[in-house]
């Protein structure tokens, strides 16, 4: 395995593999300033999606929250649900998908806002004769807008991707 790993590394650099912070960062900037709308219905959950955004700032944007920074991302909470996959042999259910819709306002580095939608999702299993609690409940969900999140830096990346192109 050690040999193969240099050889993918070598392959992708050859091929003009770039990661998405290569895009991401031109756009916003290494700053980025975070807010997320609190969902009256389900405060709880805003909570979390506010956790997934601070982590993805730092582990996925690879950049430092600031909040004043020009360059902001603004989430808000569309929806959230959860549906039964599979059942045990008993009728009990086992396994479930937690979907969630978030809605991005994106204001880059130059003060002009886009507006992204990001679909996260995350299946998990519970054992069988037992009660789907809160905590696993509140985890699958920023799982799942971890996700979402994810969605949308990409659509920030090809907005990135999209000027690089013009300015070459």
């Amino acid at each position: 395995m050690k040999i193969l790993s240099p050889l993918i590394i070598f392959l992708l650099i050859g091929c003009g593999y770039k990661p998405t912070t290569y895009y991401t960062t031109p756009v916003l900037g290494d700053k980025i300033a975070t807010e997320v709308e609190i969902d009256i219905k389900n405060p709880t959950d805003s909570i979390y999606l506010s956790d997934a955004l601070n982590e993805s700032i730092v582990n996925i944007f690879n950049s430092k929250i600031d909040n004043n920074s020009l360059s902001k991302i603004k989430l808000k909470v569309l929806s959230i649900s959860f549906e039964i996959l599979d059942y045990d042999k008993n009728g009990y259910p086992i396994l479930y998908r937690a979907k969630t819709d978030v809605k991005g306002y994106i204001t880059d580095k130059r003060g002009v806002i886009n507006i992204y939608r990001g679909v996260g999702s995350y299946d998990f299993s519970i054992t069988a004769n037992s009660i789907l609690d809160d905590e696993t409940k509140h985890s699958a969900i920023k799982e799942a807008f971890i996700q979402a999140l994810q969605i949308i830096e990409f659509k920030i990346a090809n907005k990135g991707m999209e000027n690089d192109n013009k300015s070459n």
